[in-house]
């Protein structure tokens, strides 16, 4: 079964990998976090307790979140394994044959889901919390491998509105293992056109120590041509 064009942009918008969050009633404040934080690196994600709309019914538009999305991000808290929908939504996920991805935040991955990939959630003694600040970057250093994500990261970049998020999405590059020539040159029109990225120093290389090589070095290395950063900043493919 097919979900309309029309469903799909009221459930996901009109851009960006489509991630459905699967937790528990009790963390949907952190889901939500997490929601916002993977905004940044291109995903458009569904939390079941904020994004569907009073007047839907409700079990109706999980159905349609779960035919049309991209991926599956189980969030495994203590009591995820009480609950009859989330083992479905995982069962859902399963059948389609998306990429699956199990957050341990309490509860270690049971069932058909423990095969699939997983990440150890961290636990902060100070707060006696789980810590849920790490998650978005994992989750999207895993996720970049999918044709799919990796476009939407592209797509993302002209979007970076601060230094702050140009270095935060600079993690992702040592991620991306190939490159055509045209989505490399969307991500060099995206660093050249964004002071935002120019100015970060996980993207401009100027301190590789402490934020990496920069994305010329990555553009080089994912494509095998030769990208350079000229005087003026800018980073240029080199002609042999």
């Amino acid at each position: 079964m097919r979900v309309s064009p029309g469903i799909t942009r009221r459930i996901w918008g009109d851009e960006g990998y489509r991630v459905f969050l699967s937790h528990k009633a009790e963390v949907k404040a952190q889901a939500a976090a997490l929601k916002d934080k993977l905004r940044l690196f291109g995903m458009s994600c569904f939390v079941a307790h904020q994004d569907i709309e009073p007047t839907k019914e409700w079990q109706g538009e999980i159905e349609n979140a779960l035919m049309s999305m991209d991926a599956f991000v189980a969030l495994l808290t203590e009591n995820y394994h009480d609950s009859n929908w989330t083992d479905q939504e995982v069962g859902f996920a399963i059948c389609r044959d998306v990429p699956i991805i199990a957050v341990k935040l309490g509860l270690d991955p049971y069932g058909f889901i423990g095969k699939f990939q997983a990440l150890s959630g961290h636990w902060d003694e100070t707060t006696t919390s789980w810590d849920w600040d790490e998650a978005a970057m994992r989750i999207a250093r895993l996720l970049i491998k999918q044709p799919r994500m990796l476009d939407a990261y592209i797509a993302a970049l002209p979007k970076c509105f601060s230094f702050e998020d140009g270095n935060t999405l600079s993690q992702i590059l040592p991620k991306i293992k190939k490159l055509t020539n045209e989505q490399a040159k969307a991500m060099m029109s995206a660093y050249n056109q964004n002071l935002q990225l120019r100015g970060s120093w996980g993207f401009n290389g100027t301190r590789p120590s402490q934020f990496g090589d920069g994305l010329a070095v990555h553009l080089s290395r994912a494509t095998g041509k030769k990208y350079v950063m000229k005087a003026s900043g800018e980073i240029t493919k080199k002609v042999r």
